[in-house]
């Protein structure tokens, strides 16, 4: 399967990621603690909620991203630059300060050098890889114009442990795709799929079924007059034989407030390549025994599961990305979108 764009289309997560990372306070400011919602004499800086999150290259194997909103309102009389490096974390031990991720995207306010007039107050999103199980302060230093340019420095103390629960979407959204990959494309029965999976399921087998015709009729089963119900028993066995011999990895490669994205590894699985070759052969061999010519193809199709039980397998070499995205409580599976359509085509057999 050829993949020449990629349009990370749900929330766009093709991030330009920068220097985030650790170091040591050099602050000689003086600092004032207070709680998680706070103001010196020009700023009142409020943490309005705080979630875990999966952000590609900047989620790492030994921590966790932490995404906090944050309220930040002018209450002095000068204008203030607000953007995401006027915050930082501080482990309370060490006191070492964590700096905050440079993550830009569309489609989150992430404090892109906000300049905030007096009696104004802006929302964003920061992001911080953290360790969940150490305690942490969060810091604003201000940058601004005037008089108020030598205000305090304003720290809250952060409790991680009111997000904890934030993370137990990472493993509801695997298994909402697990579930979406067998019952659409493998054949299997999964229970989870009516417990997390918004998408109709006979509505969008369906679909699938409808890209299947279309990719066959023209290529495979182009000689022969099939009806809509030949395709359907088809499409039945090719699912029930891809559930028995494909073999790929999954992980969550990227997961945000309500949408997540779960990238698919496929080792190997049924290619339409590998069966026309030996559908081919099979035709080949109908008409080394038999002068009807004609009903070779029909030969070929009468055998078509066991075609795909022997034909070879092949990989992708690109990870295949599903993107889900969830509303009313449940995982949904849009179709129409890019990369979900190339999973569509690979699971179909188009690789």
């Amino acid at each position: 399967m050829k993949k020449l764009v990629t349009l990370l289309t749900i929330f766009c997560l093709a991030l330009l990621v920068g220097c985030g990372g650790t170091g040591t306070s050099d602050s000689d400011k003086k600092k004032v603690k207070v709680e998680p919602k706070a103001s010196n004499d020009s700023v009142k800086v409020e943490v309005k909620s705080g979630e875990y999150s999966v952000i590609p290259e900047v989620t790492k194997d030994d921590s966790s991203t932490l995404a906090l909103t944050i309220n930040v309102s002018n209450t002095g009389k000068e204008k203030i630059v607000v953007d995401s490096y006027a915050f930082e974390l501080y482990e309370e031990d060490n006191g070492e300060k964590i700096k905050a991720e440079d993550v830009y995207n569309r489609d989150i306010n992430t404090f892109e050098t906000e300049r905030l007039s007096a009696g104004k107050n802006v929302t964003g999103t920061i992001f911080f890889n953290v360790d969940p199980k150490k305690d942490y302060k969060l810091v604003y230093s201000q940058e601004s114009y005037g008089d108020s340019a030598e205000d305090e420095d304003i720290e809250l103390d952060l409790d991680l442990s009111k997000y904890a629960d934030s993370t137990k979407v990472f493993d509801e959204s695997q298994k909402a795709a697990t579930a979406f990959i067998d019952v659409q494309f493998l054949g299997k029965e999964n229970e989870d799929y009516d417990k997390l999976v918004g998408n109709n399921k006979d509505e969008t087998k369906k679909e699938i079924l409808e890209e299947y015709q279309k990719e066959n009729e023209d290529m495979l089963f182009s000689e022969l007059d099939l009806k809509d119900e030949d395709y359907k028993k088809s499409f039945d066995s090719f699912t029930l034989v891809q559930g028995k011999r494909a073999k790929f990895d999954k992980d969550l490669y990227a997961q945000f407030d309500d949408q997540a994205v779960v990238s698919i590894d496929m080792e190997e699985a049924l290619s339409d390549y590998a069966i026309e070759e030996l559908f081919y052969e099979y035709e080949e061999k109908y008409m080394d025994s038999s002068e009807d010519y004609e009903g070779a193809d029909k030969y070929a199709y009468s055998k078509y599961k066991e075609i795909l039980e022997k034909s070879k397998l092949k990989g992708e070499s690109e990870d295949l990305l599903l993107y889900l995205e969830k509303k009313d409580g449940k995982w949904n599976v849009d179709l129409s979108l890019d990369d979900n359509k190339y999973v569509i085509s690979a699971f179909i057999g188009d690789i």
